[in-house]
């Protein structure tokens, strides 16, 4: 029972086959025309792959520019920087108020990390362990969609001080009954 080396299914005895004259591998003829060729790396009758044409570039042109939103001067469309110190997130152009949006919303991200860490801290010492663990553990799970990149650092370091509380709680609940 052959099977077609590309399609690797069952070769009937009423198809039309394709046998390849350099390896002698057996194809369906379908699969042979689909491809162009063998379907054995490195065989002389192997299909040639053809490269894509090249990706044209739109906005990217001599002499192409944008205003800078944050102080209007005309800069190079693929430019990421102003000279006035204004960074972007991607060469398309942006108008003020979604500049502003942006902006606002990097420094809210920027906010709720540095909170983070100072709840993170505050969970790493045995008195406030178990005060700011829960807290951290609720503030990184309400602000998820903020602390969700950096490869979910963030999110580790509020999860991971809500299982530290936890443990100090528990020792603590420990430690007095014992006495």
């Amino acid at each position: 029972m052959a099977r077609c080396s590309i399609c690797y299914t069952v070769l009937a005895p009423a198809e039309p086959v394709t046998s390849c004259p350099e390896c002698r591998q057996d194809y369906h003829a379908s699969c042979w025309d689909e491809i162009g060729g063998c379907g054995s790396y490195g065989c002389k009758h192997a299909a040639v792959a053809h490269k894509p044409p090249l990706p044209v570039l739109v906005g990217a042109g001599w002499g192409d520019t944008k205003p800078c939103p944050r102080c209007s001067q005309d800069i190079s469309s693929s430019l990421l920087v102003c000279r006035c110190g204004a960074r972007f997130p991607w060469a398309d152009p942006m108008t003020p108020a979604d500049y502003a949006a942006w902006l606002d919303q990097q420094g809210a991200i920027t906010r709720a990390r540095r909170s983070l860490i100072a709840l993170f801290l505050l969970s790493l010492l045995g008195v406030t362990a178990p005060i700011a663990g829960p807290i951290a553990g609720l503030y990184a799970w309400s602000r998820r969609d903020r602390l969700g990149g950096a490869g979910g650092t963030y999110l580790a370091m509020g999860y991971g001080s809500a299982a530290i509380g936890a443990m100090y709680t528990i020792l603590l609940v420990i430690v007095a009954l014992g006495h």
